[in-house]
């Protein structure tokens, strides 16, 4: 795949996304497509989303920080459609600084038109997910920023530059937040002054960061650069298309990738979907092939073997077989061309495996992913053999035939070609298949 998109024209800028409800491992599939890439650029979401590459045995976990900021050939972009928290993109800068990985301006930047996060938005969500039905939040503040973004409430970063006037806007906003805060029962909330001081003090460490990215990632294309684009969540997480309201608060789907860099849809030229061999989903939700009563047993044994636990949050995962209802619907929105397939080898020593081929809902069977009503469906499935432990192999010819089938079925059932398959954490498992 990396010798194609660097012979072929029409592979050269890609965009990665998942196409399940996100923690399909895209940190690892951007650190191996990276080594071929320029640019890697982030364009959605924030720090609600962890992202953790293993190089040999050290773990790197990223929030904000781009993926491809671990290879040396590579500049790395934070672009206009994710929201920003200072605080945290600080915190990641210096712990890789303190591992000597450069984090110049030269390497890492940041969109001046980012939306900033700031602590009133962080205690708004909080307080909004106790109030409320939950929706299972991280509590980081990134929906009510994403909100006043809407709103037109927001400020940019860029904004930042012009402290007496983005002053008067956050104060306007500030007093709006406090009766909202005060009618869900926050009211320790620090002053507006200090707040402000502490945001511009900040500021002043991030403003060597700032360019206008559409400027510079239209001229590095231009100039025949490659661009990775690295989406955060996944698709069933996303703002229009996933199970609102259990959604995420950005567009996670890969059209977003434009919108969320001012890299122009043309430039898009490889859309790849990531998938986990079976789903997870963290927090509240819809969930149909969620192993629970007769599968229960087997879905907890799944979730210790594969580490299901958040990045961010370190709440336990949700764990289910894989849907291709859901599957086949998000590989549609994404336009994907080639599908990433993580974690078989967790599935490795199971007598057999389950995948969902269809729905059914008020007596009605359907292969179509439903808009409503996904909590009332059930799953009719296909059970396959299993398979051996192949795990970390890096040859597709070592891959069981039970594997081999199944992914042959995911391939028929999608029109998609698994392009990638991921056996193991290292960033070295992986098979290259086109």
């Amino acid at each position: 795949m990396r010798s194609e998109m660097k012979t072929n024209s029409l592979r050269r800028n890609t965009v990665l996304v998942g196409i399940q409800w996100g923690d399909e491992g895209k940190a690892k599939i951007i650190d191996h497509l990276a080594e071929s890439a320029d640019i890697v650029v982030r364009f959605q979401g924030g720090n609600n989303a962890g992202h953790t590459i293993v190089v040999g045995q050290e773990k790197t976990v990223l929030h904000l920080i781009p993926s491809g900021i671990l290879h040396t050939n590579t500049v790395n972009v934070v672009g206009n459609g994710v929201v920003f928290d200072m605080s945290v993109f600080l915190e990641e800068k210096t712990k890789l600084e303190a591992r000597q990985v450069d984090v110049s301006p030269k390497r890492l930047k940041v969109s001046e038109l980012c939306h900033v996060i700031f602590p009133l938005h962080q205690l708004l969500d909080r307080a909004r997910e106790s109030a409320k039905s939950k929706i299972g939040t991280t509590g980081r503040g990134i929906g009510p920023t994403y909100g006043d973004k809407s709103m037109r409430l927001g400020l940019r970063l860029g904004d930042l530059n012009r402290p007496e006037t983005a002053k008067a806007r956050f104060l306007a906003n500030y007093h709006e937040k406090l009766l909202q805060l005060k009618e869900l029962g926050q009211t320790e909330v620090p002053p507006a002054d200090e707040m402000w001081a502490q945001c511009l003090e900040t500021f002043q460490k991030i403003k060597p960061h700032l360019v206008d990215t559409s400027r510079f990632l239209n001229d590095e294309s231009k100039a025949g650069k490659q661009v990775l684009f690295e989406g955060a969540q996944g698709t069933l997480l996303d703002i229009d298309y996933g199970t609102y309201p259990y959604v995420t608060s950005s567009n996670t789907s890969a059209g977003f990738a434009s919108c969320g860099t001012g890299l122009g849809p043309s430039q898009l030229h490889y859309v790849l979907g990531l998938t986990k061999a079976y789903t997870t989903r963290v927090g509240s939700g819809p969930f149909p092939t969620e192993c629970l009563e007769s599968d229960a047993e087997v879905g907890q044994w799944i979730a210790k073997k594969g580490n299901e636990f958040g990045s961010t949050t370190g709440r336990a995962r949700r764990v289910g077989w894989l849907d291709l209802v859901a599957l086949r619907r998000a590989c549609e929105v994404n336009g994907v061309q080639g599908l990433a397939l993580s974690k078989l080898d967790i599935l490795s020593e199971l007598k057999s495996i389950k995948i969902c081929t269809a729905y059914e809902l008020d007596g009605k069977r359907s292969q179509n992913f439903p808009n409503f009503d996904l909590e009332r469906v059930k799953c009719v499935y296909e059970e396959i053999e299993g398979w051996p432990n192949f795990h970390g192999t890096q040859k597709e010819n070592e891959l069981p035939k039970a594997v081999l089938q199944f992914i042959k079925r995911i391939e028929d059932y999608t029109g998609v070609p698994v392009a990638m398959i991921s056996t193991g954490q290292k960033r070295d498992e992986m098979i290259v298949r086109v």
